[in-house]
């Protein structure tokens, strides 16, 4: 059983129930897993949980991040997903990011790291170009928190510029490079974390 989290980073709150774009696309990634592998999965929208600015594992008696943390340290895949805004990732992945910090500290004062044998993905939509400039921002930082990081291991689309940002969801449905990357992502993934529960790096 392989057990994958998606950090779901879209803005979309609980109350709307209209899935982003961000989350059918990592659920898709989902799907092709499960045709390679048994996988164990849930999606976790940030936006429906309090994370206090910090650094930090946990800031106050309301920050639910140690809750999130819990659940990423009981992951073999961790998918992180998030819509391009502005040309970056969503302020909420950010968030996610700078929480993270805690992760790298223990490892520092340690020299163990409970990301290592991990394996990251990336899922990535928004209205118009700017998905690679987000995976490079965000493979620099998963790699430096050892992150095992695949081969293919981006989904992502992204619409033309000038078109209205209410079609992106049917010209998204109707793209086959978006999906052509999904599948390729989740071979990837599930490869990995196999070959990593099999051979366990050295911590």
């Amino acid at each position: 059983m392989i057990k994958t989290l998606v950090l779901n980073a879209s803005l979309k709150h609980k109350d709307n129930p209209t899935p982003s774009n961000t989350e059918e696309l990592a659920q898709l990634v989902l799907e092709h897993m499960s045709k390679e592998a048994q996988i164990e999965s849930e999606i976790i929208r940030l936006a429906d949980y309090q994370i206090d600015v910090g650094l930090s594992y946990k800031e106050s008696d309301s920050d639910q991040w140690p809750e999130i943390v819990e659940k990423i340290k009981a992951a073999d895949v961790v998918i992180f997903a998030t819509p391009v805004w502005w040309g970056q990732r969503s302020s909420l992945m950010q968030r996610a990011i700078e929480r993270m910090d805690a992760f790298d500290e223990d490892y520092i004062a340690g020299g163990r790291s409970a990301l290592l044998g991990k394996v990251a993905g990336v899922v990535i939509t928004g209205s118009e170009d700017g998905a690679q400039q987000v995976l490079g921002s965000i493979l620099e930082v998963l790699t430096f928190m050892n992150f095992t990081i695949p081969p293919q291991a981006c989904a992502y689309w992204v619409g033309e510029v000038g078109e209205d940002p209410k079609t992106d969801r049917e010209r998204r449905l109707a793209s086959k490079a978006a999906p052509h990357m999904a599948e390729n992502l989740a071979k990837s993934l599930v490869q990995f974390a196999k070959m990593l529960n099999e051979n366990p790096l050295n911590k």
